[in-house]
């Protein structure tokens, strides 16, 4: 395949840059709607060129990774894994998607010669062994931020930086109404960062965004999108919701265990798994190199110092003072959500009141707030 795609290159290089019939050739965006793997949960973004003279038609792809790359989840965390621009024909690339049961938007682009060249010439130039590697980034380097910057950087528009109302974790969330365990996950593990409002520039990041951006954008010779289609169209209903993937109503539940019964055997379990959680969450902000990652104020709340006082024994005085410390930062985070510096899911509510619970009957063991 990889041989099959370098002579299409070669092929192409020499139709448009030595005969220059872009009159014949069509420069198209791919957006593709979300997948059921978390990777395509946002959707994907793809450029198609098509030589119709030298009956050539390439889906140029920057969202390819490898899973059996050496250390594949640590690099991922930390930010060092590598994704690449990849070349494939347009019919195996829609087959794909329309197996995976997704749908696609085409949209033309109104280009002057000029600009055709330029912008195929910057494809194979990133498409050479030595440039088509790039470090990812979530929400600053992906799949739809490389077109977004290709086409903004080889073609003369009127786009213009607009402020908008949302942030980059308004829209990843917009995509995770049924998904709230991955919802609450990527709340938890994301720091105060993307809780910035945007502009159109940066709302760019997701493929659907994308699509409207370029819709809105026009050039000296009109609109910049002359025609769109769209391909496979799924249902976009809302399907119905497991009560057991509901995360605000499993762990009301379990609040309401460990008010009702004051027990070891049910608070070491859950302090435990919120003191791992405490735990991978501040390593995770010291060592990835994720912008989206770091500067995580949930540390504060979700602590590690849950795994000390677990296993402390009762009615000492150093737990007491780790349960004041604690209940301190709990109280801490209060103007934090309030004043929106850092998201805040009201599935974190039940977790809140559990650790409030724990840390007072930690300082005050004598006092009785459970039913039996």
């Amino acid at each position: 395949m990889r041989k099959t795609i370098s002579i299409i290159f070669v092929i192409l290089s020499v139709g448009v840059f030595q005969s220059f019939s872009t009159n014949d050739i069509d420069i198209t965006v791919l957006t593709c709607s979300p997948g059921k793997e978390t990777y395509s949960a946002w959707g994907h973004s793809a450029i198609r060129v098509v030589d119709k003279k030298a009956n050539i038609d390439v889906v140029y792809n920057f969202g390819l990774f490898d899973f059996s790359t050496p250390n594949f989840y640590p690099k991922f965390i930390k930010g060092r894994l590598q994704y690449k621009l990849g070349a494939e024909y347009t019919r195996q690339f829609y087959q794909q998607y329309f197996r995976e049961d997704r749908q696609i938007i085409e949209q033309k682009l109104n280009l002057s010669e000029e600009e055709k060249i330029k912008i195929i010439q910057k494809l194979q130039y990133l498409y050479r062994p030595e440039n088509r590697y790039y470090l990812y980034r979530f929400a600053g380097k992906n799949c739809t931020t490389e077109i977004r910057d290709l086409l903004l950087e080889n073609v003369e528009t009127d786009f213009q930086h607009i402020p908008t109302d949302k942030t980059i974790r308004d829209q990843l969330n917009e995509y995770l109404q049924n998904r709230l365990w991955l919802r609450f996950s990527m709340s938890l593990i994301m720091g105060y960062k993307i809780d910035r409002k945007i502009d159109s520039f940066d709302s760019m990041f997701l493929p659907d965004y994308l699509c409207v951006g370029l819709r809105n954008i026009n050039t000296d010779n009109g609109k910049l999108v002359i025609e769109e289609n769209t391909f496979n169209q799924v249902y976009d209903g809302t399907k119905a919701y497991p009560i057991y993937k509901n995360p605000l109503l499993i762990l009301s539940i379990l609040f309401l265990i460990m008010l009702i019964i004051n027990h070891n055997y049910i608070q070491f379990p859950i302090l435990l798994i919120i003191g791992l959680t405490g735990l991978v969450i501040f390593i995770l902000s010291l060592i990835t190199e994720h912008p989206e990652l770091q500067f995580n104020l949930n540390s504060l709340w979700i602590n590690p110092l849950y795994l000390i006082l677990v296993f402390l024994k009762s009615d000492t005085k150093f737990r007491k003072i780790i349960a004041i410390v604690l209940q301190v930062m709990l109280i801490a985070m209060i103007p934090i959500w309030l004043f929106n510096v850092q998201y805040f899911d009201w599935a974190y509510l039940p977790v809140f009141l559990m650790l409030i619970l724990f840390n007072f009957r930690t300082q005050y063991p004598k006092k009785k707030l459970h039913l039996i």
